[in-house]
Formats: C-alpha cells, sequence, structure tokens
C-alpha cells in the first residue's frame, strides 16, 4: 500500500523496497528503520526471490536521520546504540544478503542515507541527484557505515576532502569518483535498475552469494587469507547442481536455468 512507509513489492523474481516518506525526503525515523530492516528479511526469507532494488518516493533518495525524532535531546548513549544496533542492523542486513541489491538513487541521500546506499551492491543515480556528507556542518562524525564505504571507494585521501567539505557531490562526481556503477535520466532510473534485477535474476545463486563473501573477506584480509577462502566456498559450490546446469548449459549451447542448488 503507498500509505505504508516502506513498501515492498514482488514481481516474479524482483523484489522492490520503496522508502516512503516523501514529503520529509524519506527521513529517517524509528519507524521507517524497522519497517527496512522487516523488509530486507522478508526478502532474504522468500526463496522465489533472487534480486532487490532499494529505493525512495518522491523526490529524494533519503535525507538521514529524522531530526524532529530529536524533539527531547538523546543522551549520547541512546545515539551510540541506536547507530550500533538499529543502523548496523540495516547496514549488516544489505551487506550480508546473499542475493544481489541494487540501489536506485532516485534523488539526495545525505547522512545515514549514504550509508545504507552505499551499502548496496550496485549504485545507479539518477543525474539530477547528489551525496552530501552533511555531518561536519552540525559538528559531527559521518556514521552509518558511510565513512567505511566511502574510504574503500575513492582511498584515504579523497574520503576526508569528501567529508571535510561537507558540500554536496553531484552525479556525474560520484560516478567519477567510483562511489557509484552509473548515471542515467531519471525517467529511466527505475528501468534501468529493473532490467539489472532481472539478468541478476537469472543468474547462478549460490556462486553470487559466495562472491560476495569472499569480496568482503578480501576487504579485511591478506591475499592468501583470501585464497583460502575461495578454495572453501569453490570446493562447495564445484558440487552444486547449478554448476553441473552450467556445464551442461554450455556444451549443449542452451541458457542456463539455475535454482540455487
Amino acid at each position: 500500500m503507498d500509505t505504508d512507509i516502506v513498501i515492498l513489492d514482488k514481481q516474479d523474481k524482483i523484489a522492490t523496497i520503496t522508502l516512503n516518506r516523501p514529503a520529509v525526503y524519506n527521513a529517517l525515523n524509528q519507524d521507517i528503520k524497522h519497517k527496512l530492516i522487516e523488509a530486507l528479511d522478508n526478502c532474504k526469507n522468500d526463496d522465489a526471490i533472487r534480486a532487490i532494488i532499494l529505493t525512495g518516493a518522491g523526490k529524494g533518495f533519503c535525507a538521514g536521520a529524522d531530526m524532529s525524532d530529536f524533539s527531547q535531546r538523546p543522551s549520547p548513549r541512546d545515539v551510540r546504540d541506536d547507530l550500533n544496533s538499529v543502523y548496523g542492523s540495516i547496514i549488516r542486513r544489505i551487506t550480508d544478503m546473499h542475493k544481489p541489491v541494487i540501489c536506485a538513487i532516485n534523488g539526495p541521500m545525505a547522512g545515514a542515507g549514504i550509508g545504507i546506499g552505499l551499502a548496496c551492491d550496485y549504485k545507479i543515480m539518477t543525474d539530477h541527484a547528489n551525496m552530501r556528507f552533511a555531518f561536519v556542518n552540525i559538528g559531527l562524525v559521518s556514521d552509518a557505515g558511510s565513512t567505511w564505504f566511502l574510504t574503500r571507494a575513492v582511498g584515504y585521501t579523497k574520503a576526508l576532502e569528501v567529508i571535510y567539505g561537507g558540500e554536496k557531490i553531484p552525479a556525474a562526481q560520484c560516478l567519477e569518483m567510483g562511489v557509484i556503477n552509473k548515471v542515467v535520466p531519471a525517467a529511466e532510473l527505475m528501468s534501468t535498475a529493473q532490467t539489472l534485477a532481472v539478468g541478476l535474476a537469472e543468474q547462478p545463486p549460490l556462486a553470487f552469494e559466495s562472491t560476495k563473501k569472499v569480496i568482503n573477506q578480501a576487504l579485511k584480509s591478506g591475499l592468501f587469507e583470501t585464497m583460502e577462502m575461495e578454495a572453501s566456498e569453490q570446493m562447495k559450490l564445484i558440487a552444486s547442481e547449478d554448476h553441473m546446469e552450467g556445464v551442461m548449459a554450455f556444451v549443449q549451447k542452451r541458457k542456463p536455468s539455475f535454482k540455487g542448488k
């Protein structure tokens, strides 16, 4: 229903999750955060879903934390606990998701919205969207994993420049820095994300799951530790039905039909 603050729509093998508070640029209050967690869990546990699109309603993707939630000033401990438990739960569900997650960034994203957007596997941004690390402008540090994702995308020096600057980074510059995968006109955003999702949904899900696991490991491990994980994952995949299907389809010169088994 369009009245829901998070809309979950499933069509065939694709789930689309829409943050739906357009009047406040999908700012994150407690309700929308918990509904997003529920939607992500729903997609994870639905074997029929093979790819996920995350987007926002209206003119913005996500403006970050809803400042009206701070009408009564929270204690420092409350802020820390919310970041670790609630925001951490959202980011962990996206990064640990064994299905591809595509973020269709339909407008500006700021604050914690950046962490959520950059946590996704693919980032497609409309040409009028932008990214802004605005925390420094109110005397705070960037959070919700945004510093981690940014630094690994652009490096130490550029990450400091972006965060210290606190300015809007337009879509074209986000693409140039390697923070996102693609920029498209607004009218083409969802169709582009949908086409990508359909293509990914036809690919072998077990191989995707292992690939994401190994890449995440590579970000925090050395070469040979990563190679050990590659070998371990390959040992599991080599015995899978999907691997045999892929081989047979190649030999028979037909399109494979992967089942995730």
